[in-house]
């Protein structure tokens, strides 16, 4: 029998208006002191991939927690199906045929990995008693594999890595069959191949007539697979661009639109380019200098040396051992080899111990190591930094200095913090990505380790932390940025150190990084191959 949906494009667009799954009419939703959603109605369709962009707390995760049942609106209504609907609670929301990846991991740490692909949907055997692991395991094997993944299914999910918690996070939403699929910054954690393999995926399971609501601030994968592109800010519905029959996304009067066209409606404002000029080395003498250096059973034979004004990027695909590197330098991880900072050898028994010496580095795991999620905005703030609002050799805390501090830091990052006395956990991951960033330079650091900087941040704020990246390397501060982003490195760095299965495989200079065929020569290098390209050859 044909396919009840044979009839939808290659970008999903049925003859006539695709059936309405799931919609929301006029829902607001009201937080202490700001309004994060105003009025907002929008419905999504059967076939269809509806993208869901806007600034940094312009409400995109607010609306789909409302829409996946963990937030009740303060106004407005839900429908299903046509219908009036009320979500008490996500489990609502999940018999209903809607499932969620969160920007956020919520992975059981102690269990394995396919009891969290299958956890609330355990096959069952003696009279649904016991749980029927063979079942389980070929079921998690079977949905891993769609999306590129050989995990290890008796891997405890607490030792994964970010971009493999990711994959489970994102089998385990596979897993529930639902019709309507959620995905707030599925890609954010990903390498371009893997990143890759899950837009093909969602095409995939667009094509099977489910509805796919995806959240990027990577405007080249919504100009690449969104059927519709809804644009929130300031908590309202602003603009929506459609995929036209010929294939491009366009405006309600049919001319076309670019990622730039789209970053503008989110800002409300021209955007020129988001990567500052680039300064120089301050001195010929290294800040930082690795020697031999690994982290014990995931990298090694690692040399690089970064001056007082430099930014050095690191490249590699997913597992070529880039923060496990990172981590080793700080003291999360053992070591070998030898590390210098200022040429002086050093070894830090903890991050703690690096901070002292100068060096400070800002985890991709932004919930588990870079910011403790139920402790204010301002508590996390000083943290790191505590000993200097410490009185009376610690008896008391300068509780008036730290607001100064946290309100300081708010205004440099523009960060959008409405009361910073709540947990850290009521802004949106954009603005906690700011204050994981800004209280490391708190402590003023002479080596900046910055894994993943721009991980779930919009496209402005992007500009304003490699603005305040440069400022701070053309003031002397030695920058280490990892990064999965490859325009990112190029556009940001003075020179790229490229990592594969943990060894420094080659370098691009500035010179190189200014070619055309730089972003090339990085993917090469990271998959095995030669640097040179067909138009490095040619020349």
């Amino acid at each position: 029998m044909e396919h009840p949906l044979s009839a939808i494009s290659d970008h999903g667009s049925a003859p006539g208006i695709p059936r309405v799954l799931l919609g929301a009419e006029r829902v607001t939703v009201d937080y202490p002191g700001v309004r994060a959603l105003d009025g907002v109605s929008i419905d999504f369709r059967a076939g269809e991939i509806h993208a869901i962009v806007g600034e940094n707390g312009a409400g995109k995760s607010t609306l789909m927690k409302v829409l996946s049942g963990a937030l009740r609106p303060t106004a407005g209504s839900l429908r299903r199906d046509g219908r009036p609907t009320v979500f008490n609670k996500p489990a609502d929301a999940m018999r209903a045929g809607i499932a969620m990846v969160h920007q956020e991991l919520h992975l059981v740490p102690t269990l394995d990995v396919a009891e969290n692909v299958c956890l609330g949907r355990e096959p069952t055997r003696l009279f649904a008693v016991a749980v029927d692991r063979v079942r389980q395991r070929a079921r998690a094997r079977e949905l891993l594999t769609m999306l590129g993944s050989d995990l290890d299914l008796s891997r405890a999910a607490g030792t994964l890595s970010i971009a493999d918690a990711q994959f489970v996070e994102i089998a385990k939403c596979l897993a529930s069959n639902a019709r309507v699929l959620i995905f707030d910054e599925p890609t954010a954690v990903l390498g371009e191949r893997e990143a890759a393999r899950l837009l093909a995926l969602l095409r995939r399971l667009r094509d099977e007539g489910r509805a796919i609501l995806f959240i990027s601030h990577h405007l080249d994968e919504i100009v690449e697979v969104a059927d519709r592109v809804s644009v929130l800010r300031d908590g309202k519905l602003v603009q929506t661009f459609a995929r036209s029959l010929d294939g491009l996304l366009c405006d309600a009067a049919g001319v076309g639109v670019n990622e730039s066209r789209i970053a503008t409606a989110m800002v409300g404002r021209e955007l020129g380019s988001i990567y500052p000029a680039k300064g120089s080395a301050l001195s010929t003498e290294p800040m930082l200098e690795l020697v031999g250096f690994g982290a014990r059973g995931r990298s090694r034979a690692i040399s690089l040396a970064v001056k007082p004004g430099e930014i050095v990027g690191i490249a590699g695909l997913v597992g070529s051992g880039r923060t496990e590197t990172a981590e080793a330098i700080i003291g999360l991880r053992s070591r070998e080899g030898s590390v210098r900072v200022a040429g002086r050898e050093v070894a830090f028994a903890n991050p703690r111990a690096a901070m002292f010496a100068g060096v400070a580095y800002v985890s991709e795991d932004r919930k588990g190591r870079g910011l403790h999620t139920s402790l204010s905005s301002i508590t996390n703030m000083t943290l790191p930094s505590l000993d200097t609002h410490a009185r009376l050799a610690g008896l008391r805390i300068d509780s008036a200095g730290e607001r100064a501090v946290t309100a300081r830091w708010i205004g440099e990052f523009a960060i959008r913090c409405a009361r910073p006395a709540l947990p850290i956990s009521s802004l949106s991951g954009g603005n906690q990505q700011k204050f994981a960033l800004a209280r490391w330079l708190e402590t003023a650091p002479k080596v900046l380790i910055i894994d993943e900087p721009t991980r779930g941040v919009d496209v402005g704020a992007k500009g304003e932390i490699y603005r305040i990246i440069a400022q701070l390397a053309s003031k002397g501060l030695a920058c280490v940025v990892v990064s999965s982003d490859l325009p990112e490195l190029i556009g940001l760095a003075h020179r790229v150190a490229v990592m594969r299965e943990g060894r420094m495989v080659g370098e691009l200079s500035r010179e190189k990084l200014a070619a055309k065929d730089c972003e090339e020569r990085i993917v090469r290098l990271a998959s095995g191959l030669s640097e040179v390209t067909q138009e490095g050859a040619a020349a």
